[in-house]
């Protein structure tokens, strides 16, 4: 069950990269265009806060759904339904950092550390 969340987020993180290479509208700033303005505080910590990274990459991508044309919404919310299952509530680590702590990136960035991070937690699972 989890490989299978884990290969359905990878997929739809690739889908919302291809949706960001091709701009949706003229007339408005394409998401291509938008992404250069946007940073994303992104995380990249090691395997004994997984659980405080994944909630620093939903907190962002709820920043970016707000940001997004109303075509790409529902990849970043189907996304996000999928990484929520993975959540924790009652995880806590003093030694991990805020997500606010961590280096604000461009888009494409975070994505790549995003999809470097899901890739990681699945070789644990398997």
């Amino acid at each position: 069950m989890c490989k299978v969340l884990i290969f359905g987020c990878i997929a739809a993180v690739i889908l919302m990269t291809a949706a960001y290479g091709a701009p949706l509208k003229k007339t408005k700033l394409s998401t291509a265009q938008k992404e250069n303005f946007l940073d994303f505080y992104t995380p990249n910590d090691k395997q004994e806060c997984n659980h405080t990274t994944l909630a620093c990459f939903l907190k962002e991508l709820k920043v970016l759904k707000q940001d997004v044309e109303e075509e790409d919404k529902q990849l970043v919310i189907n996304i996000e339904k999928n990484l929520e299952d993975f959540m924790d509530p009652d995880f806590s680590n003093p030694t991990c950092k805020k997500c606010e702590a961590n280096e604000k990136k461009k888009f494409p960035e975070f994505h790549q550390e995003m999809t470097r991070f899901l890739q990681s937690m699945q070789k644990e699972i398997v």
